[in-house]
């Protein structure tokens, strides 16, 4: 019974009941070492792909990178993701989902009590990370959204999540990074 405890616990963790029954043959599963031995193979298991290098940048219309815009202005935020392996080489295909820090219990799109926070917020835990879309990668690995104009200034955290698909780059997630609007 206690191997068969653990060779569900296993099939949930490791995703195939092989590797589970081999858990069972030796040492007892639900020991370190056969915890150990178990995650060693899910390393190798998924070393077919590379790590990735997840890029957050900010850019206004044309593509011009941008550190701050002014709030109300004319220029229209955009987000840009990069997903390279650690070579540099781009993902060649896979997904973007963009995100941006919203405060808990507040309402989404609702300019006089807004719910977009800096990234200090979700790291603290009065906020989680809220999607915004998602975007397929073009075959330079870059994915693009137009998050537009903002009324009012203020700072809101973002990030976004690459999902592999047909790419040797691994699923990932790109640090957060604040960006800007100042009075104008």
């Amino acid at each position: 019974m206690r191997c068969m405890l653990a060779r569900r616990a296993l099939i949930t963790i490791a995703g195939g009941a092989a590797l589970a029954i081999t858990a069972c043959a030796g040492d007892s599963p639900v020991s370190p070492d056969g915890l150990a031995a178990s995650s060693s193979a899910l390393s190798r298991q998924g070393s077919q792909f590379s790590s990735g290098i997840y890029q957050l940048s900010f850019y206004t219309n044309g593509l011009v990178p941008v550190t701050t815009l002014v709030a109300g202005g004319s220029g229209e935020l955009i987000l840009g993701a990069l997903v390279t392996d650690a070579a540099g080489a781009p993902a060649q295909g896979g997904s973007v989902t963009f995100q941006y820090c919203s405060l808990k219990g507040f309402p989404p799109n609702d300019i006089t009590r807004a719910d977009e926070a800096p990234s200090s917020a979700c790291a603290s835990g009065s906020g989680d990370w809220a999607r915004l879309t998602t975007v397929p990668v073009d075959a330079s690995g870059h994915a693009y959204m137009d998050f537009g104009i903002v009324m009012l200034p203020r700072t809101i955290g973002f990030r976004f999540a690459y999902t592999r698909k047909g790419s040797a780059v691994s699923s990932g997630v790109s640090a957060p990074a604040d960006f800007t609007w100042v009075a104008g």
